[in-house]
């Protein structure tokens, strides 16, 4: 055998021993890569998934944190009463808190025009907890009502200083706590512990009362139809106010206004909205805001107190005890 024949019968023998080698070590190739591919598919879907659902939770989970803080009750007073920063000692059983141009009115013997901010006193605690609530109560803030009784709303209509116009699209964007839409009760009852929600809470989602046993109605007096079939089917209701109830309004959310529909003798000679005959029983008690004689009575669903507490609760503690014997 000459060299050259040895050269190629060499090269011959290498090649068919790395085909060899090859398919001895990938003996089944076709399995294997179904095998991994399956594998590799089955992680990345199962890893897709979790992600997007992941993903859908958490922006659900955002939007409904980002709509329940812009209605709080929590960061509505924490705006309405940010400048009321100067205490003031007083006889009662809480902390008062003023703006400085309050300060000055007061000291000046003028009625004040920025409202009281509350707060718990540190001397009071042992008291307080004799008040805290029952659980699984809730209170109703009324937005709505606030915001017809805001400048150029529902009451410059009646009141003969403004044509329909003020009934119309009257904004709830910037609700106040004052005599009118029960701040004080508002506060008080904020401080010693009751949950709140709001107007808005209700209009949206009715089904919000079911998860309570006891329902409280501050001075609710504008609501809507749907407010008023959900609120009045509550099994345990307690009236802190007369005169709750008592005029619907429509609600456009897309620009944060009310329209009054009917009630409050528009169109005259319409009263009560909704024909609600608690209301109308105990609508004379509205004027009644020292409640020196103050009485819950029982109605058909609940109780219902005959006076308007919000000039004179945080001084009637015997007021804020009975709720919860009710």
């Amino acid at each position: 055998m000459n060299k050259l024949t040895k050269i190629i019968s060499l090269g011959v023998v290498t090649i068919l021993a790395i085909f060899l080698i090859s398919l001895v070590i990938n003996s089944n190739p076709e399995p294997i890569d179904e095998i991994t591919l399956d594998e590799i598919t089955l992680d990345e879907k199962i890893t897709l998934d979790e992600i997007t659902l992941d993903e859908i939770t958490l922006d659900e989970i955002t939007l409904d944190e980002i709509t329940l803080d812009e209605i709080t009750l929590d960061e509505l007073l924490k705006n309405y009463f940010s400048s009321h920063v100067i205490k003031k000692n007083n006889n009662l059983d809480f902390d008062t808190y003023f703006t400085e141009n309050d300060l000055i009115r007061y000291k000046q013997k003028l009625q004040i025009q920025d409202e009281v901010r509350f707060e718990l006193s540190s001397e009071k605690l042992e008291l307080y907890e004799k008040l805290k609530p029952n659980k699984n109560t809730i209170v109703i803030y009324p937005i709505f009502t606030s915001a017809a009784y805001s400048d150029n709303g529902f009451y410059d209509y009646y009141s003969g200083d403004c044509d329909e116009s003020c009934l119309n699209n009257i904004s709830f964007k910037n609700p106040e706590f004052t005599y009118d839409s029960s701040g004080i009760t508002t506060q008080i009852l904020h401080i010693l512990g009751y949950n709140f929600i709001t107007d808005i809470d209700v209009d949206k989602n009715p089904e919000i009362l079911e998860k309570y046993e006891t329902v409280i109605l501050l001075h609710n007096e504008y609501v809507t139809q749907k407010m008023f079939d959900t609120i009045t089917s509550h099994p345990n209701l307690i009236f802190l106010s007369p005169n709750a109830l008592y005029a619907e309004i429509k609600v456009d959310y897309d620009n944060s206004t009310i329209t009054l529909i009917r009630g409050h003798d528009y169109p005259p000679e319409v009263s009560n909205a909704f024909g609600y005959e608690i209301e109308e029983k105990f609508h004379k008690y509205e004027s009644d805001g020292d409640c020196i004689n103050w009485e819950f009575f029982k109605i058909e669903n609940g109780y219902h107190l005959n006076c308007y507490p919000d000039g004179s609760i945080h001084y009637n503690l015997g007021l804020i005890a009975k709720i919860k014997d009710l």
